[in-house]
């Protein structure tokens, strides 16, 4: 009997049924008619058992009389009820005789309190008082489902918020160990750009200026003519200062704020080209006007990073550097047909911006710090790196700039 009516009492929203049992006289048949007559879902149920069994969790109502409920009836039912969710409290419409209150009654009425929600109903029932009860137990019990629902989706909403709280924490973990990286290998890129300062000091100038001094010592102790020794002394501090002049300008040009970057990067370029043996051309507009100072040295040093790259890893023949200027932009583009960089390395550091050098990282931080986009291609036939820095026209003006420049060219005209 149980299987056939499952369909049923698994049924939500206006389709709850109500369950019926009042096993003496026609009164289980009387109430189902009289229910489904008004447009309520009912059943009759024909055994204690298969109410037991019946109970759902999307059930409606149960409809009993009390003639039913001795003690051992009410513990089932009560066991029953009990495995319930928290959030139902199912309805109980318990049928019971009419007149006056007795101890008997109440003895009754106390009985059924681990039931929990349970209306009384007396007999002999009318219509309009059981279709009335009924539906107050119906609507009762779609707010319960309301709860149900809303618990639900509160508690969709809380574990896909810790989802998002645990990727978060594994992006913060992440991004922090690559800072932390990061900040390690800049500070062993400082340390070796200091021995090489202090080599380059000690191997060109120092030794140019020492020979100078025993050239001087020699002039001033032996008499006689020292023009020799003067003039030796001469080209010595001469190649000194010629080598103090492309330390200081490898380090930062002055041509870079004096000229701007567009005399910057000629003068580099070609330097990088001889020093490296690298095949190096520079596309760029003829005429560039200045820069807001920080995009200016953001360019410079992206430019530096580059060719360092190119020069030490990509083994190319050539390479290509370009700058196109827009309405709103500037682009820095750089080329090379060298051997790439390995797939692998190049998703991991467009995903998390490590597993690189530290060129690479610090080109990317520059860029992010002017709110730009840096995008990287490489494969067996090169690579090819582009960023794209915004300009505006209030950053021109707060940098003492003519705002007429090529860049805004499409403004004006």
């Amino acid at each position: 009997m149980a299987t056939p009516l499952a369909p049923m009492f698994n049924s939500v929203g206006n389709d709850l049924t109500v369950l019926v049992f009042a096993p003496f006289g026609k009164d289980s048949t009387l109430i189902e008619r009289v229910l489904q007559q008004s447009g309520i879902n009912a059943c009759a149920i024909p055994s204690f058992k298969e109410l037991i069994r019946a109970v759902p969790e999307n059930g409606g109502a149960v409809i009993i009389s009390e003639e039913v409920l001795h003690h051992e009836a009410v513990d089932e039912l009560a066991q029953k009820l009990a495995t319930q969710p928290r959030w139902s409290d199912f309805p109980l419409i318990v049928l019971t005789g009419g007149g006056a209150t007795t101890d008997t009654t109440e003895l009754a009425v106390r009985s059924r309190a681990p039931l929990g929600n349970v209306a009384l109903l007396e007999r002999p029932l009318r219509p309009v008082t059981l279709i009335s009860s009924v539906r107050g137990a119906i609507a009762a019990r779609r707010r319960q489902y309301e709860i149900r629902d809303h618990l639900l989706e509160r508690k969709r909403a809380e574990e896909a918020l810790q989802r998002a709280h645990d990727v978060l924490e594994s992006l913060v973990e992440e991004r922090t160990a690559a800072l932390r990286a990061l900040s390690g290998k800049l500070l062993r890129v400082q340390d070796e750009e200091r021995r090489r300062i202090a080599r380059e000091l000690h191997d060109s100038l120092g030794q140019y200026l020492a020979a100078a001094k025993i050239n001087l010592n020699v002039v001033a102790t032996a008499g006689g003519d020292g023009t020799l020794y003067i003039q030796e002394a001469s080209q010595l501090i001469d190649r000194a200062i010629a080598d103090t002049r492309t330390l200081s300008h490898l380090l930062h040009p002055p041509l870079l704020d004096e000229a701007g970057f567009a005399s910057a990067a000629r003068w580099y370029v070609e330097g990088f080209g001889k020093r490296s043996g690298i095949a190096a051309t520079l596309d760029m507009p003829d005429n560039l006007r200045r820069l807001p100072s920080p995009i200016e040295t953001a360019l410079f040093r992206i430019l530096q990073e580059a060719l360092t790259n190119v020069h030490r890893h990509s083994k190319s023949p050539v390479v290509d550097v370009s700058l196109k200027t827009g309405a709103k932009s500037v682009t820095l583009i750089i080329k090379d047909k060298g051997r790439g960089i390995p797939r692998q390395v190049l998703e991991k550091f467009r995903k998390t911006g490590t597993n690189v050098g530290v060129g690479l990282a610090g080109i990317r931080e520059r860029v992010k710090e002017l709110d730009g986009t840096l995008k990287i291609d490489s494969s067996d036939a090169g690579t090819l790196l582009k960023a794209v820095i915004p300009v505006s026209v209030p950053e021109q003006r707060e940098a003492g700039l003519p705002v007429l420049s090529p860049i805004y060219s499409s403004i004006v005209h």
